[in-house]
């Protein structure tokens, strides 16, 4: 009997949320910023992990229940190594950038709209004085949005992004995490 209410909820929720998420189609703009939680790797060297602030800018085309969304943002860390090793890299400034696409799937609510996103992007990280790289990555996260009328809303996000770069001949691997909030303006 529990199984049989919970499933006609669930059901009942998903047939609404297209009307409601209709409601919100349109185009947004909005700033972020939050904490970047970064952890490299790689082989046979230990990092201590570094939290900077990131800032950066959105923007995003919801249809229904669908957010296409380009993202950018930026900090700058600082490397800590754990332990003596034969880098020259403790200490340095680490110039850290991404510009992506997102995809969101939102579940709109009358005024909360809980997503899951995943994307694709263009990571830049450049160490002081040592190298610079570009790649691509991933990454996917979870948030919510809470709207304040029809023109104006507030995110919060959690995201793990990974991406591999090359810095002097070596395969330097950054897993981050960040979170962030920010504010979206619908036009």
């Amino acid at each position: 009997m529990r199984k049989t209410i919970v499933g006609m909820l669930l059901s009942g929720i998903l047939l609404a949320a297209p009307a409601a998420a209709s409601a919100q189609a349109g185009i947004y703009l909005g700033l972020q910023g939050g904490l970047s939680l970064q952890k490299p790797s790689l082989e046979g060297v230990d990092f201590g992990t570094d939290t900077t602030f990131i800032y950066g800018l959105k923007a995003g085309v919801q249809l229904l229940m669908f957010v296409v969304e380009f993202q950018y943002f930026q900090g700058v860390h600082s490397i800590s190594l754990a332990e003596m090793a034969t880098l020259d890299w403790d200490g340095r400034a680490v110039d850290y950038s991404h510009v992506g696409l997102n995809v969101k799937y939102l579940l709109p609510l009358v005024m909360v709209h809980p997503y899951l996103t995943v994307g694709y992007g263009y990571y830049t990280v450049d160490i002081d004085a040592i190298d610079k790289d570009r790649h691509g990555g991933v990454n996917l996260g979870a948030g919510v949005e809470v709207m304040l009328g029809k023109k104006f809303g507030i995110t919060a996000e959690g995201r793990y992004h990974h991406v591999k770069f090359d810095i002097t001949d070596r395969d330097l691997k950054v897993g981050d995490y960040t979170l962030t909030a920010g504010l979206h303006f619908y036009f």
